[in-house]
């Protein structure tokens, strides 16, 4: 079957992520973590793309990158090439290392420039590996923060502070805000965070009406309203929503039924 074309960006921006294989941990040491940042540094330094910011975890990476969409996709091209032959020769592996060559979304509002780079920083703090995102010793936050990273491109620092009118306060008060919009990530990723958004909904009403969880299938009121509420502001399947309920999915889709 042959590949989906990539999409081209009206503002040359793109968020790209790249995965392990099978979602093996191929960043699980800081010296695979440093080579392949060095060989981002290499295609940086060629001229090939601009780094605006980026998030190393153990099994996968997270770049925004301002770049010709033919020159990004060489670019890591090579560095997942020359990675996986480092990486099988180390490990005394064969097959494939990274799932796929990359993938990508165009960012063509400007506006969700900032929102990307917020949600490429705050991936440890989602991951509940630190606290905030100046404790993270593997992304660009550091570069803005405490200018100790020259990976990220001078030129669109100085573009993402200009956004905060050069406030530094502003900058990272920014990032304590939360992200509704779900950007380019792993499956399982973004299946957790659905759930943890739900379990929140779920707790407001509990809150509100002074019950527990397991009582809400008890009121049917109640329990209307927090599946209306989970269905339209979360992509869970019929399924999970009756999980975390504990009511069945014939309760939930004859809810969702009244809504049509």
């Amino acid at each position: 079957m042959a590949r989906k074309a990539r999409k081209q960006s009206k503002t040359g921006y793109y968020h790209l992520m790249v995965r392990g294989n099978n979602r093996e941990k191929v960043f699980l040491r800081a010296i695979e973590k440093q080579y392949f940042l060095k060989l981002v540094q290499h295609q940086v330094d060629n001229g090939k793309i601009l780094i605006v910011a980026y998030c190393l975890m153990d099994n996968h990476a997270h770049f925004l990158i301002h770049s010709d969409l033919l020159e990004m996709s060489e670019a890591f091209k090579w560095i997942n090439i020359k990675f996986a032959g480092m990486y099988n020769n180390k490990y005394k592996r064969v097959g494939h290392v990274f799932q796929d060559r990359y993938r990508s979304e165009v960012i063509n509002i400007e506006g969700h420039i900032i929102r990307v780079m917020r949600y490429i920083h705050n991936n440890p703090i989602k991951a509940r590996i630190v606290a905030k995102p100046s404790d993270y010793q593997w992304s660009s936050y550091k570069s803005y923060v405490d200018k100790k990273d020259n990976l990220v491109s001078s030129n669109e620092k100085q573009m993402i502070m200009d956004l905060f009118s050069g406030s530094m306060e502003q900058f990272v008060e920014f990032h304590s805000e939360e992200e509704t919009h779900e950007f380019l990530e792993t499956e399982e990723d973004i299946e957790l965070e659905r759930e943890e958004k739900a379990l929140i909904i779920i707790d407001k009403y509990c809150q509100q009406h002074e019950i527990i969880a397991n009582e809400l299938r008890n009121n049917k009121d109640v329990l209307e309203k927090v599946v209306n509420e989970l269905i339209e502001t979360n992509y869970l399947s019929h399924r999970r929503i009756a999980g975390l309920l504990g009511i069945t999915r014939g309760m939930v889709h004859n809810v969702a039924k009244k809504k049509v």
